[in-house]
């Protein structure tokens, strides 16, 4: 099997994860360790599949998740976020270089703005009492899927 062949099927491996996590963060409003950790252990995979150099490449995804997590271990804090998707954003950021992981958050933040518009709707429509919980994780997963699509279809494009 070549390498190609070895990192297409890592993305794909991510993109079921991610699929898995958008199922049970909408039914559990949870996301699960034990979809996050395969996720973060696939990156260095990812990497050695990629051709990565150890420097400067690894280090700055280690930077910048360490970063990532640094920061919305921050909105954790606030209690504006929850520690499953701390956990999902660093892991995903391990997958990829600091320019597209700022772009993944870009995403995430327009379609978390999307996704908790719906689920607000919803939560008012049902009259339900509380506050609405948002299932975050919906976009964070979905912004890494957007990642994943580009990287498997941006290929072909010359």
């Amino acid at each position: 099997m070549t390498g190609d062949y070895f990192a297409y099927g890592l993305l794909a491996a991510l993109a079921i994860a991610l699929l898995v996590t958008i199922v049970t963060d909408i039914r559990d409003r949870k996301i699960y360790n034990k979809i996050v950790l395969p996720i973060a252990l696939g990156a260095p995979l990812w990497w050695i599949a990629t051709g990565e150099p150890l420097w400067p490449d690894m280090v700055v995804h280690l930077i910048a998740a360490a970063f990532v997590f640094l920061l919305f271990s921050l909105f954790f804090y606030m209690r504006v976020m929850g520690g499953g998707d701390v956990k999902l954003f660093t892991a995903l950021a391990l997958w990829f270089d600091w320019v597209t992981t700022t772009r993944m958050l870009l995403y995430a933040t327009l379609i978390g703005v999307a996704v908790t518009g719906i689920f607000w709707f919803e939560h008012r429509q049902r009259r339900r009492p509380g506050k609405v919980r948002v299932p975050y994780g919906v976009a964070i997963a979905v912004s890494g899927l957007i990642i994943c699509g580009e990287r498997y279809f941006n290929h072909f494009a010359r």
